[in-house]
């Protein structure tokens, strides 16, 4: 009986993990199409209700004990309403055939039909999570043993095995979902740790790991035009020496938002490259509308100073060079340099404008 159980376990925890990891966006291996997720956790859960039965343990009058309810249960916490469901429909109709249409196997077939719905009502009513899942296991669980009270026959030890099931399905349960909530709180941490390796701590933005990757990312389709925009703040040094670093910090996590607030086309991906230098990179954007975002970009910052604490305000302009793949540049490379080049001559055409590449088609200046 205890091989039986250890091994019902085994399978229970096995599920819970494989129905977790490349379910829950978490890890770095994923299932695709998420709409299809609750569906297939569904299924997984039904296929190891039926490992589960097939390791179960055999009580008299031909009533089984395993891990059943855990498994529905589990399955509606990761997959939402509809999981638990099809979870149920698989589980009670193996155990009913399993039966023979008939008897104990019958009555606990429909059980589980009972089981699933009532947990998909439940899912659907207060949410799919660890907390509130332990709410509903509590009454499935006991409604389950109910039954079990009922189908044992006279003289089998009815409360003793009733018992049993009680303690493995809750030691079950609440061992594995201990488990799984330790792993989605270590996932939670690396999620943390990864977005911080790849994030400006000060700004909020990208930093000059995550542009680079973005920017090879947007120039895997050849045929599609990518502009990017480098930009910095003019005279930042004498911001720093005039009003302090502190100052000077406030400076650029306002640039930060109001590059947020500007008018750019959506698919924009804002950076911080390092220092004062950022760079917006513009997906599907030709030189043409990219040279007008770089514009009302430099109106948005030269149009009002910047107030920092302890009432000062600070004029602050930046400068801003343009240059877009595949006309400007032939790789990532090129055009973060060619954009760097168009920014220094807009440095040398006197700040406060933009240049796209080649310098020679001279600044945009707009007011």
């Amino acid at each position: 009986m205890l091989y039986q159980l250890a091994v019902n376990f085994c399978i229970l925890f096995t599920f819970s993990v494989i129905s977790y990891w490349p379910f829950q966006d978490r890890g770095r291996f994923r299932i695709p199409y998420p709409r299809l997720h609750p569906a297939l956790i569904g299924l997984l859960g039904g296929v190891t209700g039926v490992f589960l039965l097939a390791a179960s343990v055999r009580l008299d009058g031909g009533v089984v004990v395993d891990a059943r309810v855990p498994v529905i249960v589990i399955s509606g916490i990761f997959g939402g309403p509809a999981a638990p469901i099809i979870s149920a429909l698989i589980i009670g109709s193996v155990r009913i055939a399993y039966a023979g249409f008939a008897g104990p196997g019958l009555i606990a077939g429909l059980n589980a039909f009972l089981t699933g719905l009532t947990a998909a009502g439940f899912f659907a009513w207060k949410g799919s999570s660890f907390r509130n899942a332990r709410l509903f296991f509590h009454f499935a669980v006991l409604e389950t043993a109910i039954v079990l009270v009922a189908l044992l026959p006279p003289g089998s030890d009815q409360f003793l095995n009733t018992a049993m099931f009680l303690a493995y399905s809750y030691l079950s349960y609440f061992t594995v979902v201990t488990i799984l909530r330790e792993l989605n709180s270590h996932f939670r941490k690396l999620a943390g740790i990864e977005k911080l390796s790849r994030t400006d701590f000060l700004t909020g933005l990208n930093n000059s790991r995550a542009f680079g990757e973005i920017l090879e990312t947007a120039l895997q389709n050849g045929h599609r035009p990518v502009s990017l925009i480098l930009f910095d703040i003019d005279r930042f040094k004498k911001v720093n020496d005039t009003y302090g670093h502190p100052a000077g910090d406030e400076v650029l996590a306002e640039l930060a938002r109001r590059t947020r607030r500007a008018v750019l086309p959506g698919s924009a991906v804002i950076s911080r490259n390092g220092g004062e230098e950022f760079s917006v990179l513009l997906p599907g954007i030709d030189g043409e509308e990219a040279a007008d975002a770089a514009d009302r970009l430099r109106l948005a910052m030269a149009g009002n100073p910047f107030i920092v604490t302890g009432g000062q305000s600070i004029p602050i302009t930046i400068s801003l060079g343009v240059c877009s793949f595949p006309g400007q540049a032939a790789d990532s490379k090129q055009l973060y340099s060619r954009a760097d080049g168009a920014l220094y001559a807009a440095k040398q055409s006197g700040r406060n404008c933009t240049v796209v590449w080649p310098p020679r088609q001279g600044p945009i200046l707009k007011t």
